[in-house]
């Protein structure tokens, strides 16, 4: 390898403003890269720690791994607490501060772009969680076509009710998936309500509570200005589906990664 140091990026910003910190390693302290009024916020790293073989061994130590990722938040939220901040991923490396220079060169109208976008915004989280029994139960309470074959069922001999309550039962987990699909739907237009843009994406790590599922997992970008009344609705929504079996969780604010846009670093 032709140097033994790299450049550790954790995000792009338009301001100059650097607080006196340590970088991901502990020891290399914070610095700016700068091109054409774009900020790249950086720190030297060792890349016998942070180099490609060495960080894909790294990444199987999860001390190390927990470590790191902890640090690189708390750099990436001090800086987004100064003004807005395009976040990169954990483990972004270059090799010097020029080829970061190169990438901001490529990039500045789709950066500068971003920047403002994002300027007075936050990410904010939604997860959706559906608990099949008792949306199940909800259908059955609540349905006319299955509380008429109920009573119907009631009314007939064993063998017929036997029957009959089969045709429920089959009935119930179709209107009870085509109910929590409504669900979905229902509460992604109200949250579109109070964000300024919406992307979904897979959820990490199995979050609910026991017998529950995810239905989905939402990234918002929500005005700053308007964060009270986006999570006034999620609670609004989940009081009028308390008896539902259906939930909605809003966590944040985090660093805006789902909304960085696609850059060009090939070069």
């Amino acid at each position: 390898m032709a140097s033994e140091v790299g450049w550790y990026l954790y995000g792009f910003l338009s301001h100059g403003d650097l607080a006196p910190m340590t970088g991901i390693d502990g020891r290399s302290p914070l610095s700016l890269v700068a091109e054409n009024g774009i900020a790249a916020l950086s720190s030297s790293v060792s890349l016998t720690e942070f180099g490609e073989e060495a960080l894909r061994r790294n990444l199987e130590d999860l001390r190390w791994l927990e470590d790191k990722v902890r640090l690189h938040e708390s750099i990436v939220e001090s800086a987004l607490a100064k003004g807005p901040l395009l976040p990169m991923k954990f483990g972004t490396i270059f090799l010097d501060p020029e080829r970061i220079r190169a990438v901001i060169r490529r990039n500045t109208p789709i950066l500068r772009a971003a920047l403002e976008d994002l300027r007075e915004k936050e990410e904010w989280g939604v997860k959706g969680f559906a608990d099949p029994a008792a949306l199940r139960a909800a259908v059955l309470r609540t349905d006319p076509a299955l509380l008429a074959l109920s009573r119907e069922a009631s009314a007939k001999p064993p063998g017929q009710a036997f029957f009959l309550r089969r045709k429920m039962e089959t009935s119930a987990s179709a209107k009870s998936q085509e109910r929590e699909e409504s669900f979905a739907r229902e509460a992604l237009e109200t949250i579109r309500e109070t964000v300024v843009e919406v992307t979904e994406h897979p959820p990490l790590l199995p979050e609910a509570r026991r017998g529950e599922r995810i239905v989905f997992n939402l990234a918002c970008l929500v005005r700053q200005e308007g964060v009270e009344a986006f999570l006034a609705g999620v609670e609004q929504w989940n009081q009028s589906h308390a008896e539902e079996g259906v939930r909605l969780v809003a966590s944040g604010p985090w660093p805006p990664y789902h909304f960085v846009p696609r850059l060009d670093d090939d070069g």
